[in-house]
Order: structure tokens, then C-alpha cells, then sequence
């Protein structure tokens, strides 16, 4: 079967770049993906930019102003869709590529594109995008079980009702931290940490819906506006000074995407930038020892996506005892954890194979504890880890801090 391409939904700009493409290859070697499949053309990202470009002009190009429009075969597309989400979105393309070419937007836009041509997401994505409909969170909980996490805190920490209460800081939990049980310690630690900095915080509890990231890495852009605007309209009933999130993905999402679809009434902030300043002024002092070899993971949504390196590290430094190395691909340069862009849903065995490659990059500088700021980096990594059988333990930036901020029992 065949058919023509409706490309309604590519934007001038990536329509711009993917017809810029130099095909020089320098994504090739860095791309997670790609890289590891180099014989295979269309896996690379300029083999997916070439293979688009080409489909575009068969059909839209001058030869077919000349001589008609070409249909284009269904197996050929199929082939581009799987390759097109065979990627992490990770952007390292976008920092080494030489015509400064914006690979993120290219190849977001680029899903959007097949999901309107009905050839996206993927079938592995559809429960996930189901979950996220009917539940809002891609993990079929229950909407009543979002703020449960806070329970755990006891009477530790009071965590506020942003809807009822105004509270200076707005922080969003994030669909991972409020509902895996392995990740639920980055939303007690975080709201630990901001306690003990006696900071007026408080969350949209059961309210809080899901922010769209994963309909939007996956091309659903447009059904992601419901929630998104949703969302918006309870931060402005919450009415904070600022939103803090502790989950990288959250940040760019709302940060980055959100202005597309409508004004939010207060800056966002990630939770290390936000921490950072407090240590700053003091309001943080890290007193306890915490005597280990730290590396710190860059998320790729909290670095390349939104450029925020420096907040994490000097965290780490102001630990008394902490040792900070970096591994050899580090900042932009470094490598993607395999979760990202619904790689791990949907190639599970792609996504094992790179966050192992990123335990060995840690291992090689002696790392003891290796940290990162991101639910599904922490995720990725800790598997590895123990898959790899090392030694080194995975750890959240916030319980990081907060070793160092209570004392020993």
C-alpha cells in the first residue's frame, strides 16, 4: 500500500534544518543510539534526517511539481517510525553538530509528523499513553494515591495544600516520585531538605496531574494540551512565588514547553538551582561527613535541554567530604542514561545496553556514589549498576544532601 505524506504538522524551522543537514556525520560517533548501530544507516540521526528529507521532496519536491506527486510505501514509513523513536532525544547531536542545527525540535517535530500520519507512537507506548488518559500518570495508579508518598514523612515534615493554602514554593512531585516505590525517597528527601530549610512549600496533592512530557516526547503534542492547561490553571489558583520540581523531565517540560500553550504565573525552577541558592545564603549548611567519591550524572533534560551543569556539582562541594570526579564524557558531552525519548518502554534491551555503558564510565574514575537529579536516570542507572554486579551505590542529589544535613544517628 501506498500514500502521500501530510506534512501539516512540520514546522518551518525543522523543515529548514532537516533540508541543512550537512551529512557530515558528526553526530554519528555520539548519538547513543546510532552510534552503537553505525552499519545501519537509517538508526544515525543524519540517516533518519536523509530518509524524512527524501520522502518530503519525492513528494513536495521539484520533480514532483514537474511530474506529479509520488505516493510513498507504507513498509518505507514504518521503517522511518521505528527508527524515528529508536532515540532518546538526548541532544548530544544537537551539541556537536556543526551547522548548529536544533536536532531536539527536529526530532520531536518529526513525531508529531508520524503521529499524524497515523504511524506513531509506537504500540509499546500505547499503555503508557492510555494510563496517562485515564489515570493522569503513565503508571496506571490511581489519582487518589498521588500524594500518599508524603504519608511516609509522618509527622517529620508537614507537606501543605497548595490549593487551599497559598505557600511561597510550589513544589511539583512528578508522576515517578509520587507513584514508584524505588523513586518515592527523591520526593521525601526533597521535601526533607526544603523543611529543614525552613522553607514555606507546599504541593497540589491528589491535584496534581501529569505534565506532559511523555505525550509530547512521543509526538502527542496536540492531546498533551489538555492537561498541560490543566495544570497551569492550578498553579494559578495555587498562586506561588515560584514552582520547584526535582524531576529533569518536569523541568524542561515546563519550563520549555509550557509557554507554547499558555503563560504560568510563577518561574520554575529545578530543585538543585533552587537548593543551590539556599546554600548560598545559608539557610542549607551541610555539616556531616559524607567521605565517598561522588560523580554526578547530567541528565540530558536538565543539561544539553536546558544548559543547568553547575548547580548540581557545587552541591557536592559544599559536602564536607565528598569527592567530586568527573567521568570522561561529562556536562554536554555526556552520555545519555538510555531512558529518555520512550526508549525504554519500547527498546528495552537498547536502553540496558547504553545505561551500562554509562556505569563503566563511572567506574573508571573510581566512582563510589554516583548521583543524578532525575527520576528515570536514577531508574536506568541503578539497574545497571547492580546488572554490571558494581560496587558503587546509585543516589538521588537530595538524599545526597540530606546525608549530610542530619545528624548521625
Amino acid at each position: 500500500m501506498k500514500r502521500r505524506l501530510d506534512i501539516s504538522s512540520l514546522n518551518v524551522r525543522a523543515l529548514m534544518s532537516y533540508d541543512a543537514c550537512m551529512r557530515c556525520g558528526e553526530c554519528t560517533e555520539t548519538c547513543p543510539t546510532g552510534g552503537e548501530a553505525q552499519d545501519v544507516e537509517i538508526v544515525t540521526p543524519r540517516g533518519k534526517i536523509l530518509c524524512l528529507r527524501e520522502f518530503i521532496r519525492r513528494q513536495y519536491g521539484i520533480k514532483a511539481r514537474l511530474f506529479g506527486p509520488k505516493t510513498i510505501a507504507d513498509e518505507d514509513l514504518r521503517e522511518l517510525s521505528e527508527r524515528a523513536y529508536e532515540c532518546t532525544i538526548c541532544g548530544q547531536c544537537k551539541t556537536v553538530c556543526p551547522a548548529g542545527l536544533d536536532t531536539i525540535d527536529m526530532w520531536e517535530n518529526m513525531r508529531e509528523f508520524l503521529v499524524v500520519n497515523g504511524l506513531g507512537p509506537l504500540p509499546a507506548h500505547e499503555p503508557l499513553v492510555k494510563s496517562i488518559e485515564n489515570y493522569d500518570n503513565p503508571w496506571m495508579q490511581p489519582r487518589t494515591q498521588r500524594s500518599r508518598w508524603s504519608k511516609r514523612l509522618g509527622k517529620e515534615v508537614t507537606v501543605g495544600d497548595s490549593l487551599n493554602q497559598p505557600h511561597e514554593i510550589l513544589y511539583f512531585v512528578g508522576c515517578t516520585a509520587a507513584y514508584d516505590p524505588n523513586i518515592r525517597a527523591m520526593a521525601e528527601n526533597t521535601a526533607r531538605v526544603l523543611a529543614h530549610a525552613g522553607a514555606d512549600f507546599g504541593t497540589l496533592g491528589n491535584d496534581e496531574g501529569c505534565c506532559g512530557s511523555t505525550m509530547m516526547r512521543t509526538g502527542l503534542s496536540e492531546a498533551a494540551e489538555g492537561m498541560v492547561l490543566k495544570n497551569i490553571e492550578r498553579f494559578e489558583q495555587a498562586s506561588p512565588s515560584v514552582v520547584v520540581t526535582s524531576c529533569a523531565g518536569c523541568y524542561k517540560t515546563l519550563r520549555q514547553d509550557y509557554p507554547r500553550y499558555g503563560r504560568l504565573p510563577a518561574p520554575v525552577v529545578h530543585i538543585a538551582e533552587f537548593v543551590g541558592g539556599l546554600i548560598d545564603s545559608g539557610k542549607v549548611s551541610p555539616v556531616v561527613r559524607v567521605d565517598k567519591t561522588v560523580s554526578f550524572h547530567d541528565p540530558c533534560h536538565l543539561g544539553r535541554h536546558v544548559g543547568l551543569y553547575d548547580a548540581p556539582r557545587r552541591i557536592i562541594e559544599s559536602i564536607p567530604g565528598a569527592r567530586l570526579v568527573e567521568m570522561e564524557r561529562s556536562r554536554e558531552n555526556a552520555r545519555c542514561c538510555g531512558a529518555g525519548g520512550g526508549v525504554k518502554t519500547a527498546f528495552p534491551k537498547l536502553a540496558d545496553d547504553i545505561s551500562g555503558m554509562r556505569v563503566a564510565d563511572a567506574d573508571e574514575v573510581g566512582c563510589e556514589v554516583l548521583t543524578t537529579s532525575c527520576p528515570f536516570c536514577y531508574q536506568s542507572l541503578k539497574s545497571a549498576i547492580a546488572s554490571r554486579g558494581s560496587e558503587m551505590e546509585m543516589v538521588d542529589l537530595m538524599e545526597l544532601l540530606w546525608r549530610s544535613l542530619q545528624t548521625p544517628r
